[in-house]
């Protein structure tokens, strides 16, 4: 082969190498811009439908409304003491219907014998009832009240005793009011409001035989010793009072918080 041709064809094949280089170069440069624009679109999209922070505080709230908190047991028997009943006890004793609400609603229940002999009674009294569509609380009450005996929760067991004993079963409890009361003169109208609605200041001071002319048991059945304190630097006010004053006094206190979301959703509209 002539020399001259054969260096002419070695530098076209040189050219063409260069030339397919440059090309690949110029193509992966583009396929480069090309997915970090993508990228940027990504992460511009991503930011843009991001949910903005809170930055408003939430308001405060009462996690419980008292202290300490109900064991589980005592819940249970709450929530059966509310739950509906149906009834019907023909001239049955009085031993037998509290086995009958026992089975029905599975909590336990015990007779003070001893605090019913103190008021003349026996397990054996005759009880004459046909309830329907009302809770147990209410069936309990309907049937012990004129027998003058009550209901008390105590040792997370529902014990049947008399009345003047069941006033006697004292429970504390600590209720936090650090969002009712800013002031002291707060505090001390939350304890008169508490003292004016939810103390039964009716309370029988005498027992049933010592009304009796000449009875050996003439006597003042003891004063309960209940108190209600305030405690300002826990914002709480400390009750020692029967359960069914504390029932009483957590139905005030979730009733005046309702009350005040109430005025403050009001005011809120007004604006």
């Amino acid at each position: 082969m002539n020399p001259i041709l054969s260096s002419k064809l070695m530098i076209v094949a040189i050219c063409s190498l260069a030339a397919g280089w440059f090309v690949m170069a110029a193509n992966a440069e583009v396929k480069q811009s090309t997915k970090q624009a993508q990228a940027n679109k990504l992460i511009s999209k991503t930011s843009f439908q991001a949910e903005p922070a809170v930055t408003a505080l939430q308001p405060k709230e009462i996690m419980q409304p008292f202290y300490p908190a109900l064991t589980k047991r005592t819940q249970e028997m709450q929530k059966a003491l509310s739950a509906d009943t149906k009834c019907d006890f023909p001239n049955v004793p009085l031993s037998e219907v509290l086995q009958f609400f026992q089975a029905q609603h599975g909590i336990n229940i015990f007779l003070d014998a001893q605090a019913l002999e103190q008021e003349g009674l026996t397990a054996d009294e005759p009880i004459n009832v046909s309830l329907n569509g009302v809770s147990l609380k209410s069936a309990l009450n309907i049937i012990l009240n004129p027998l003058g005996l009550d209901y008390v929760i105590d040792h997370e067991v529902l014990k049947i005793t008399s009345q003047e004993e069941a006033n006697q079963t004292l429970i504390v409890r600590i209720y936090p009011v650090a969002d009712l009361c800013d002031t002291p003169d707060d505090y001390q109208a939350l304890e008169n409001v508490i003292r004016n609605t939810c103390l039964d200041l009716r309370k029988k001071n005498w027992s049933a035989a010592g009304l009796v002319i000449g009875s050996p048991n003439t006597q003042p059945i003891p004063q309960r010793n209940s108190t209600i304190s305030i405690v300002p630097k826990c914002k709480a006010i400390v009750v020692n009072e029967t359960d069914r004053v504390h029932n009483k006094i957590t139905d005030l206190l979730s009733q005046l918080r309702q009350v005040r979301k109430d005025q403050e959703d009001l005011s809120t509209e007004k604006k």
